[in-house]
């Protein structure tokens, strides 16, 4: 590894590059439906990078995340303190913003309302989860094979169509299962399906409107028959699995997660989860699916579920469950809810960032702390400006005359992904108020084919 300046240049500039500005968001918006077709879905592996070998051994936050100064980690209290002035004084709904490095938290803040030690609903970030435990299962030879017709995991009967006949584990999991995700009218695939008493087999039902493996269209029912396969598989629902198999290793203990009549946790959505505990998750993803000494997330399954199954958008791809920028350098990936719910992983920088919220565009507060990490090792001590941060964190979090808007899973039905070309560091962002910005995040509602 180089030194000196040479070091902390490229590392600034890896911070700079990982901005994702919403000037970029019609590259998303603009598209007539969230579907998009491949010929031959397109692979494309995103490296799993090694995180920076900073810290050894490895710190394991199970009990509780060290915390430090963001210079000791070689980020910029200044550039963070900026970022959370700029969030309050525009009235952003951000509910939280965590940033771990080199396995230390150097920012963990809340917003009013939301408080710490409060669990948060993240949304399609339960898609991840879920497509994590499908690994798990697998390790424990629950499953066999990712490309076994889905009509022989689950006790329902196939219909006349042959193209569902050939729907498979791998083609839910990637948002490829060509079943028809429109809603009808007003009404949301989500809603509709949520009014069945028997989710997954309401979704199973659907017609089929391409090949399987061919279109990307994204779609919770795809993730909730994920979770019945779990279910049938497991014998539990999926919150008992992943308490028992996920999240106790990792020492998460606060979590809720809705399940149906069926004993199906919902696949799609729902799970409550803290902040920083959300960031664990990120971490174990940025280890390899190991924790401690223990193989959580079998390595073998989490590198599929980090290649590109299919592509999105020119330079956003969609793996299991994750949502891949293979462009990006340095290389990240996410976990993505919508209203603002995200675990973004850049394994070059060894950083983790999660962000909760009532419904606003996290890639607007990405670029406003991208430039923060500027060097693989310790900065000089900066009193002044972590003094300043302290006091921000302090002043978010107390209460306002203009408290957040609440969750409400209807103000972005689908997740807003990073954009693929990342702009200069000088790109000027549109505010949130601005009426292009409006109906882009209109747009992308317009199109989305079903909630979360």
């Amino acid at each position: 590894m180089r030194r000196g300046n040479c070091r902390e240049s490229r590392v600034a500039r890896a911070g700079a590059s990982i901005a994702a500005s919403l000037a970029c968001l019609c590259l998303f918006a603009c598209a007539q439906t969230t579907s998009q077709t491949a010929g031959a879905p397109k692979v494309q592996t995103v490296a799993m990078v090694a995180p920076v070998p900073v810290a050894n051994p490895v710190t394991w936050p199970t009990n509780a995340w060290p915390s430090s100064a963001p210079e000791a980690q070689g980020v910029d209290s200044g550039r963070l303190a900026d970022a959370l002035a700029e969030i309050h004084a525009r009235h952003i709904p951000i509910h939280s913003l965590l940033i771990e490095r080199h396995g230390t938290i150097v920012l963990d803040s809340y917003f009013y309302p939301f408080a710490d030690h409060k669990a948060h609903n993240v949304y399609s970030v339960t898609k991840s989860v879920t497509s994590m435990l499908v690994g798990i299962a697998m390790a424990q030879h629950r499953l066999a094979d990712l490309n076994a017709p889905i009509f022989s995991l689950l006790p329902l009967q196939t219909s006349d169509d042959p193209r569902k006949a050939h729907i498979t584990l791998a083609n839910l999991l990637s948002m490829t299962s060509g079943l028809d995700c429109r809603g009808d009218g007003n009404t949301s695939l989500l809603q509709q399906m949520l009014r069945s008493p028997h989710l997954a087999a309401y979704m199973l039902g659907r017609p089929a409107t391409a090949e399987p493996g061919k279109v990307f269209d994204y779609c919770g029912g795809n993730s909730e028959v994920v979770s019945a396969v779990l279910t049938e598989r497991t014998g539990s629902s999926a919150l008992e699995f992943a308490r028992q198999e996920l999240f106790a290793p990792l020492g998460i203990t606060k979590v809720a997660w809705s399940t149906d009549s069926d004993r199906v946790s919902h696949g799609w959505g729902d799970l409550e989860l803290q902040p920083r505990d959300m960031a664990k998750l990120g971490y174990l993803w940025l280890h390899h699916g190991r924790w401690e000494d223990k193989q959580v997330i079998p390595a073998e399954y989490l590198a599929q579920a980090l290649t590109s199954h299919i592509d999105v958008q020119p330079g956003i791809a969609y793996g299991y469950g994750m949502w891949l920028y293979p462009g990006h350098t340095p290389v990240d990936f996410e976990a993505n809810g919508t209203g603002g719910q995200r675990i973004t992983v850049i394994p070059g920088l060894d950083m983790v960032e999660v962000t909760t919220g009532g419904g606003f565009d996290a890639n607007i507060v990405a670029q406003m702390i991208a430039g923060a990490p500027k060097s693989d090792s310790a900065l000089p001590p900066n009193p002044a400006a972590a003094a300043r941060l302290a006091a921000l964190v302090a002043e978010v979090g107390a209460p306002t005359h203009a408290p957040a808007p609440s969750d409400d899973r209807r103000a972005i039905p689908t997740p807003l992904p990073k954009p693929a070309v990342v702009p200069q560091p000088d790109t000027v962002v549109a505010d949130l108020a601005q009426p292009a910005h409006a109906d882009a995040v209109a747009s992308v509602s317009r199109t989305a084919s079903a909630s979360h």
